[in-house]
């Protein structure tokens, strides 16, 4: 019961304390709050936009796509970038990215997350792809922007050593397919001269019709697919680029509720001190 009344008495005064001061901690408030706003209508504006986007690099190390692997070179690789943009090393950034300084220096933040899809059983797992989150304070340098990464990731000791043993490998495995293509089109030949039965038989089978049982037929197709790999897997490649934003983002109102309960909290200190003096 005493607790209670102590509790009761103790709001009381802070009530009273309030209504006593209420001249002074308003003035406290609502100079924290306009200095909040001047502060965010003043200051460098900033615009936030994102990509989504897929690397071959998991592709010419040949890794698994398995759990965070499939894209996780790539995803390092452009949050090691944020070292520079923190240090505002923007010469040495825009050396990276094969941009002019004044691009560079626009950058505020940037950060890449693997993108994930839920199954059935809601279990989320690794997709191919990943999202680039991009924060400039010039809008219009976007565009530069993008084709610096693709830059950035082209002319990477890493990727170019790795995408370029890729690119020697799928041409030699793609001379062999068409030597062997070429041995069968001869034996094929050599046998109907010779009256024998050699011909293929083209026969697609399987769950999805991707079995084929003609040998020339799955050759070639292996050969199709090397090619397309080889053509697509870039080693950074936009699904979709990032999107042109006209909105600058000033986050008035989150900071004005901020600058008001710290201002109110130092209203109160202010105020008692001068009651006690």
């Amino acid at each position: 019961m005493t607790e209670e009344l102590n509790l009761k008495d103790l709001f009381a005064n802070f009530i009273n304390f309030n209504i006593r001061n209420k001249k002074n901690i308003f003035l406290i408030v609502f100079f924290g709050v306009c200095t909040v706003i001047l502060y965010q209508k003043l200051k460098k504006p900033y615009y936030e936009t994102k990509a989504i986007c897929m690397s071959g690099i998991s592709e010419y190390e040949r890794q698994e796509q398995i759990e965070n692997l499939s894209q996780r070179t790539a995803i390092d690789l452009i949050n090691h970038l944020q070292i520079n943009i923190d240090n505002k090393d923007f010469g040495q950034l825009s050396k990276i990215l094969g941009v002019k300084n004044n691009v560079a220096s626009t950058i505020k933040f940037i950060e890449a997350e693997q993108l994930y899809q839920q199954d059935m059983d809601e279990k989320y797992y690794a997709l191919n792809k990943f999202e680039i989150s991009l924060t400039v304070f010039d809008n219009s340098k976007i565009s530069e922007i993008q084709k610096g990464l693709i830059y950035y990731f082209e002319n990477n000791d890493f990727v170019k050593s790795y995408h370029t043993r890729y690119i020697k490998s799928n041409n030699n495995i793609i001379n062999d397919v068409e030597r062997e293509i070429g041995l069968l089109d001869q034996i094929r030949l050599e046998g109907a001269q010779n009256s024998l039965d050699v011909s293929s038989i083209n026969i697609v089978s399987g769950k999805e019709g991707k079995e084929l049982s003609n040998q020339i037929v799955t050759l070639s197709h292996h050969r199709e697919e090397i090619k397309m790999k080889q053509d697509l897997l870039k080693p950074l490649v936009y699904v979709q680029g990032f999107a042109n934003v006209d909105k600058k983002e000033d986050d008035i109102f989150i900071w004005s509720i901020l600058g008001a309960f710290v201002s109110y909290l130092f209203s109160l200190l202010i105020t008692f001190i001068k009651e006690i003096i």
